[in-house]
C-alpha cells in the first residue's frame, strides 16, 4: 500500500489513461472488474488529497498511463502530464 497525492491534473490525466485500457480489456474479454473498480476509486477521491492504492492498483495505473504517454509520443504530442503522473507512480 502506497499513499499518492493526486492533483486535478493527474486525476484527469489517469483516468483518460484507464478508460481506454478498460474498453481495450472488454472487448478482448478479460476481466475488467479491477480497472472499473479503481477508475471508481479515483474518480470518487477530491483532489489534492493522498489516496492509499494497492500494489496492484498502482501497476495498473502505471501501465495504463504508459500507454497513452507512448500512443501521444507516437503522434508527436506533448506528454508533460503523463510523465508527471509516472513520476509520482515510480
Amino acid at each position: 500500500m502506497r499513499k499518492i497525492k493526486l492533483t486535478r491534473a493527474n486525476k484527469s490525466i489517469t483516468l483518460k489513461a484507464l478508460a481506454p485500457y478498460y474498453y481495450q480489456q472488454r472487448a478482448l474479454g478479460y476481466g475488467t472488474q479491477e480497472v472499473g473498480k479503481l477508475i471508481l476509486k479515483i474518480d470518487s477521491l477530491p483532489t489534492d488529497k493522498k489516496a492509499t492504492f494497492s500494489t496492484e492498483e498502482i501497476f495498473l495505473m502505471r501501465t495504463a498511463i504508459n500507454r497513452l504517454r507512448n500512443e501521444r509520443l507516437s503522434k508527436g504530442q506533448y506528454t508533460d502530464a503523463a510523465d508527471d503522473m509516472l513520476i509520482k507512480l515510480i
